[in-house]
């Protein structure tokens, strides 16, 4: 818990509201009053009806102010300031993924956990799942009802977030703490990895199909039914909608939606988000009628 008076200090920002305390980190979409949140947008900035947000004039500038929120102007990169807050001051959100707690899960006689798994704390198993030898479970992670693990999989394993410092020239890591949700009936192939969300959860729908070798990237959300067949990579914050296909080596760029029922061919790169029911194939990928 710290105060917005003391962080204005420390990292010289600008207040306007009312000074207040916090208590706990959130993000656009999950937080309440005493919750604090960076924005990159006016767009995003303007939707922000509580809490504690770090943000530019220039955006500040460009909105109506809400009663119930403080805002904490930088001339610095938002993000910047918002992940140097967190690692000062709020590492005790990060889970300790030091400890193994598998004994406890053992427990359970309705999942099967093989030799070699280590599960951190804070970790839900759903019955009849079954994780095979050498998987890691990290933190902040919920496994649903009849999954399979398989082996060597990385399960909420942290992304590849970082911030350049410019006084020190180092990157240092933006704030990793949220989780992974991973709904019933979804099967993980071998050495496959699911990143954690930074501050929310990055998600898998129900009867998912990954393959072998793939990496989820962080705060990316896939529908249900979908199959990621091997060597596939779908980059941070990427939203796969329910029943697509993903051909094996394709790739989808950070940020991007991807469609109902939509089939993306073999070594398919996916930049531009593609619409429902489409057939895209190609580097970079296109709809196939129109390459034909």
């Amino acid at each position: 818990m710290i105060s917005t008076d003391t962080l204005a200090k420390e990292f010289d920002l600008t207040i306007v509201g009312s000074s207040r305390l916090i208590t706990n980190i959130g993000s656009l979409t999950r937080r309440n009053n005493t919750s604090l949140l960076w924005s990159k947008n006016a767009d995003l900035l303007g939707k922000v009806v509580e809490g504690i947000v770090v943000c530019t004039k220039s955006h500040f500038d460009l909105i109506s102010p809400h009663p119930n929120t403080s805002y904490l102007i930088t001339d610095k990169s938002p993000r910047f300031i918002f992940a140097k807050i967190v690692a000062k001051h709020f590492n005790s959100a990060v889970e300790d993924d030091i400890i193994n707690h598998l004994s406890e899960h053992k427990k359970n006689p309705k999942i099967k956990i093989a030799e070699n798994v280590f599960i951190a704390s804070n970790v839900e198993i759903g019955d009849g799942t079954i994780i095979h030898h050498g998987v890691v479970i990290h933190s902040n992670t919920i496994i649903g009802k009849n999954c399979i693990i398989k082996a060597n999989a990385s399960i909420g394993t942290e992304g590849l977030g970082l911030e350049m410092d410019s006084e020190t020239n180092r990157f240092m890591k933006f704030p990793q703490i949220g989780g992974v949700i991973i709904s019933d009936d979804v099967e993980i192939g071998p050495s496959s990895t699911i990143r954690r969300s930074a501050l929310d959860a990055t998600i898998i729908g129900k009867g998912t199909k990954i393959g072998a070798l793939c990496n989820i990237g962080h705060n990316c959300i896939i529908g249900e039914n979908c199959i990621l067949t091997c060597n596939v990579v779908t980059s941070g914050s990427s939203v796969i909608q329910d029943n697509v296909f993903m051909g094996v080596g394709s790739l989808i760029k950070q940020g991007i939606n991807v469609g109902k029922d939509v089939t993306l061919g073999i070594g398919a790169i996916v930049v531009k988000n593609v619409p429902d029911g489409e057939t895209w194939v190609g580097n970079p990928a296109k709809c196939i009628n129109k390459v034909r």
